[in-house]
């Protein structure tokens, strides 16, 4: 039993970890960043829009958010506008 909770209190901060911002799609118009919310990590954060503004800044413009929507398997979308 100890040794269940001391593997416990040693995996807690891999769990915490915050979700990295995966770019999903680019049109150039716009710019779809997926992230894990499984511990409701998912929220929109300084990570989330500085990808999607160095994914927007290829193309000369600035990033804006416009929405997100709730994906199947602990996922959240965020949508970004390249204006």
């Amino acid at each position: 039993m100890r040794r269940i909770l001391i593997g416990m209190v040693l995996l807690a901060p891999i769990g915490c970890a915050p979700a990295t911002p995966i770019v999903s799609d680019f049109n150039g118009d716009s710019v779809k960043i997926v992230q894990v919310n499984m511990l409701g990590e998912g929220a929109r954060s300084d990570r989330t829009d500085a990808e999607a503004d160095r994914i927007c800044a290829k193309r000369g413009r600035a990033a804006e958010f416009a929405s997100q929507r709730v994906l199947p398997n602990y996922q959240v979308e965020f949508l970004y506008l390249c204006l």
